[in-house]
């Protein structure tokens, strides 16, 4: 590969390839460190800050609302749901802005200061508010900026790679440590914050804080990230490239009619997926408030229960799958083999942000321990921090050996290792967390095999995707990722609505046998769409 850079060249990015940079080409060759094109080092610290701001927010959500402004615990995981779930929604709007109008650095730009506005503006809720303004407008602000920052950050991280680049799994690994450097320091801060900054403030500079004002000291520290994040990437910023690899390669190829038909059936499939998906969440979020009249209110109301809505959606992703398979290529199948990747990614989400909720309320009701309730959250994200060097070494080893499990082979033993995460959970619960509480051994061991799913899982996920996706559609599709994520946020809905009302080993079997029905679910599905679809381009 020609690695020569223009002076207007970022470095990492080919402007103006040669023929050697065509997909297939697995060698990357401009500036770089530990093996790696730096701007990926950069998006590290970038993703770190917004992630630090974004978990230390979400681990005091629910126990602000709950201990602070007073929310019972459903009305809580009500709302806790549906911001996690509209915060990973609003990213295919945001892929798909930056695809067509804004190019991915100003949509990730943009989005950051939409989010550090929404931190700010949540350390101004009381509970003298009882319409709680800021709460809302503060979630609205957090949700929009996340749709335009999260999805293109992820799309930048594919693009500093060939296609067949096999680093690309290890790329993502290393970016996803950045991820969970800030997502282990927040809940840590997030204690330290609320309990302890009120007094040392008072302490040293002669102020009247009062312990409520820890909440909103450490919601303001929240806004603080997301402020250093937005100067890491602006400073850095001219390192990227809006336009892929994959993209300015694609020019030399000549459109033939078998191309442009797969094109219209992709974009055709595309947008029946975000029109039917975003109507079904809409519905579920809404549809209990409209008018509707006495002889179709049970039709209009069906929807507006979530597990009808997850029926619903599957019924959607089987429907554009087969639209997928319709365009005869292999640019359409793989398409089709992401969708169904996305399904186990909506159901893994759906276990593993229980920890926003019924984790939570385990920690706080279950669990005989000293730490804060929020505290346990730190335990998932150190976990990769230890884990994630054992997974690049362990891929970058077999690779070199040409042993390396296929990418959704990663993925069913993710959901396996998630399977027997909740599994702990059913027997901390059988073993007195139903009736009583339990040593804090359970919960750590839990977040652990939620580790280990976690790392076979999401940046593997984010690497396929990346790969995978459509050159044209790159920001749209880490949208689709998001997407997914939306719906499993939303169905942890299902369980966390009921804390309280079953024992706590009923509700966790519910997520061992989703598990596991997602991996069986995964290899029966890939098995189908090799023998009835033309083939992936990663077969």
């Amino acid at each position: 590969m020609d690695s020569s850079l223009t002076p207007q060249q970022p470095a990492g990015i080919h402007l103006n390839p040669s023929p050697a940079d065509s997909p297939g080409v697995d060698k990357y060759d401009g500036p770089s460190f530990l093996r790696h094109p730096r701007g990926l080092f950069t998006l590290f610290f970038t993703e770190m800050w917004e992630r630090f701001s974004f978990y230390l927010m979400i681990a005091l959500l629910a126990l602000y609302m709950t201990e602070s402004l007073g929310f019972q615990d459903e009305r809580a995981s009500d709302i806790a749901t549906w911001y996690i779930s509209l915060v990973y929604f609003t990213p295919f709007l945001g892929g798909l802005i930056a695809d067509k109008i804004t190019g991915y650095s100003k949509a990730i730009l943009i989005g950051g200061f939409l989010m550090m506005a929404g931190h700010i503006t949540l350390a101004f809720d009381s509970q003298a508010s009882t319409s709680h303004v800021y709460l809302f407008a503060a979630l609205a602000l957090l949700i929009a900026g996340n749709g335009l920052f999260k999805p293109n950050v992820s799309a930048m991280v594919g693009n500093l790679y060939t296609k067949d680049d096999p680093r690309r799994d290890q790329g993502y690994t290393i970016f996803y440590m950045g991820i969970n450097v800030g997502a282990t320091m927040a809940p840590l801060a997030a204690t330290a914050i609320r309990t302890r900054a009120p007094g040392l403030f008072n302490k040293w500079f002669g102020t009247s804080f009062s312990a409520e004002s820890g909440w909103h000291l450490a919601f303001g520290s929240a806004g603080i990230g997301m402020m250093l994040s937005l100067l890491i990437f602006w400073l850095n910023r001219r390192k990227f490239s809006d336009r892929t690899i994959a993209e300015t390669s694609s020019k030399a190829l000549v459109e033939t009619p078998a191309s442009l038909r797969s094109d219209r059936v992709i974009a055709f499939a595309q947008t029946f997926n975000m029109v039917s998906v975003a109507t079904a969440l809409v519905w579920l979020l809404l549809g209990a408030m409209a008018p509707w009249p006495e002889a179709i209110a049970p039709i209009g109301l069906w929807p507006t229960d979530v597990v009808h809505f997850g029926i619903i959606w599957l019924a959607i992703e089987a429907i554009t799958v087969v639209l997928f398979l319709r365009g005869g290529d292999a640019t359409a199948a793989n398409a089709a083999k992401l969708k169904a990747v996305f399904v186990v990614i909506a159901l893994f989400w759906m276990a593993f942000h229980q920890n926003t909720v019924t984790l939570t309320f385990f920690a706080r009701d279950r669990t005989a321990s000293s730490w804060e309730p929020e505290t346990f959250q730190s335990v998932n994200p150190f976990c990769i921090l230890l884990f994630s060097p054992l997974m690049v070494w362990l891929w970058s080893t077999l690779n070199k050996r040409g042993i390396e499990p296929a990418t959704t082979t990663k993925m069913v033993l993710g959901m396996l290792a998630t399977a027997l995460a909740y599994t702990v959970m059913v027997f901390a619960g059988l073993s007195g967390g139903d009736t009583g509480k339990v040593g804090p051994g359970w919960l750590i061991a839990c977040y652990v095999f939620l580790t280990v799913g976690e790392l076979w899982i999401s940046p593997i996920g984010l690497s396929l995707t990346s790969k995978l996706a459509p050159p044209k559609y790159r920001g749209l599709w880490m949208g689709f990722w998001f997407l997914a994520t939306a719906v499993g946020n939303k169905l942890v809905h299902v369980t966390g609505r009921f804390w309280g009302k079953y024992p706590p080993s009923t509700l966790f079997m519910v997520l061992v046998i989703s598990s596991l029905a997602a991996a069986v679910a995964l290899v029966v599905i890939l098995a189908i769409l090799k023998r009835v679809g033309p083939k992936s381009s990663d077969s």
